[in-house]
Order: C-alpha cells, then sequence, then structure tokens
C-alpha cells in the first residue's frame, strides 16, 4: 500500500514525517496478514522502560479449524493452540508492522509472541512488564475471559496475539474493555478437568479472573502422562464465541 494512505505534515526542522490515517493503517496490515488489528492508549499500564510508546498496536492472527487442534488418546481428549503457521505469520506482519512505523520516522518496539516467551533476547525478556492481555482489551479488540486467556467476540480464544508499542499519531479505540462480557457463560469452568476455573468475571484494576494455576499444572501433568505433552485446552475448545 503507497504512502498515498497517510497524510504528509511538516516539521519545524524542514523535514518530513508522516501523520498516519488510523483506519488505513488497520487495513495494511490486515491485508498482510492479521486477522484482527486494533491501537489502544495503554499509558496507564505502561512500566517507566515503555514510557515514551503510549500506544499498542495489538496483532492477532486466528487459528486453524478447530479439528486441526484436538488431541485424542485413550480417555484424554485435549486442544493445542500451539500451530507454528499461524506463529510465523504473526511474527511477519508485527515485523513488517514494526519496520512500517519506523520507515515514517515513529518510533516502534515489538513485543513477541507468547511462542517467543522462552527465548533469552532481550525482547522476550519484557513480557512481565507489558502482556498482550493490555493491549487487546486497550484496543476494544477483546477481553480476558474466566479462563484467564483473551477472548474475542469473534473467535473467542483462538487466536494467537503480538504487540507493538509506539509514539505514532494513530488514534486509539474510545471503547475499550475494562470487564469481562462472558456474563452467566460457564463452559470453560464446567469442562475444566480440574475445577482450576472460577466463575469470577474479570474487572479491570483487579488481579483478575482466580485460576487455580497448581490444579491446572497438576492436570496438564497428567495429561503428558498420556499425551506425551503438556497441552488440556479444553477450555478453550468449550468457548461458544468462535467460528
Amino acid at each position: 500500500m503507497s504512502l498515498s494512505n497517510t497524510q504528509c505534515t511538516k516539521v519545524l526542522s524542514n523535514s518530513y514525517v508522516y501523520r498516519l490515517e488510523t483506519e488505513s493503517f488497520q487495513k495494511m496490515v490486515k491485508f498482510w496478514g492479521a486477522t484482527l488489528v486494533g491501537v489502544g492508549d495503554v499509558r496507564e499500564g505502561l512500566a517507566n522502560e515503555f514510557r515514551h510508546l503510549p500506544l499498542a498496536v495489538s496483532l492477532a492472527v486466528s487459528h486453524p479449524p478447530i479439528a486441526m487442534g484436538l488431541v485424542r488418546k485413550k480417555t484424554v481428549t485435549a486442544y493445542t493452540n500451539s500451530f507454528p503457521a499461524v506463529d510465523a505469520v504473526l511474527e511477519k506482519v508485527q515485523k513488517r508492522t514494526v519496520s512500517y512505523l519506523r520507515s515514517l520516522g515513529w518510533k516502534a518496539f515489538a513485543i513477541p509472541p507468547d511462542t517467543d516467551r522462552y527465548d533469552p533476547s532481550f525482547a522476550a525478556r519484557l513480557y512481565p512488564l507489558f502482556p498482550h492481555k493490555t493491549a487487546a482489551t486497550c484496543a476494544g479488540l477483546g477481553w480476558i475471559g474466566k479462563n484467564g486467556l483473551l477472548v474475542t467476540p469473534e473467535y473467542g480464544a483462538r487466536l494467537s496475539w503480538a504487540t507493538v508499542l509506539t509514539d505514532a499519531p494513530l488514534t486509539a479505540s474510545d471503547n475499550p474493555y475494562t470487564r469481562g462480557q462472558c456474563n452467566k457463560c460457564t463452559r470453560c469452568v464446567d469442562i475444566c478437568p480440574a475445577a482450576a476455573i472460577t466463575p469470577d468475571e474479570w474487572v479491570r484494576g483487579n488481579c483478575g479472573p482466580k485460576i487455580n494455576v497448581t490444579a491446572c499444572a497438576e492436570q496438564l501433568r497428567k495429561n503428558h502422562s498420556v499425551l506425551g505433552t503438556y497441552i488440556c485446552g479444553l477450555c478453550v475448545l468449550a468457548c461458544p464465541l468462535h467460528r
């Protein structure tokens, strides 16, 4: 997409930077392969290291059909959210977004997808400072479900996420999510074999849904003894908000 989608603004130094048209920018990023794109004002959730980058571009790529993630063996059924092809697309879109913003004179910093969480690189060590959930909820793309995962109206929790922090003059969403929208639905609560999920709804500023991480981890160990891998994912599979 050409720079005709931006407005050129002269600055005092007689050089030029480009003011982005947010809608055109989002369409372009989707053209590159993103399923969902949103912009959020994340100043309240930023660590000091990121105060100069007040906006977050939240990126997501949807997972393939459910059948491709189902794993069954003996009496155990699980769902994996590990899809290397999806991760490759997400990383490509993120890198292209960063390069594009920088080429126009704005700062851009990539918080890698969760699949890179154990990467020893500098960026991967910043996860505790800025989670993708903050970017997505501030951008109005989704909320934190009772299962503790990002949930969207279109895809439930079946998405992989990445974030680009920037100082580009994009327009942030005026409809951020500040509380959960699962309402009376308890499908993930009911299906959890470890009874690790409670029906509590997420509210921004609180500690979030109360997940019994010890019980969840024990269930993953049980599944590993049968499946050979630490997966469960039934709470993802049970969510009715997916295509």
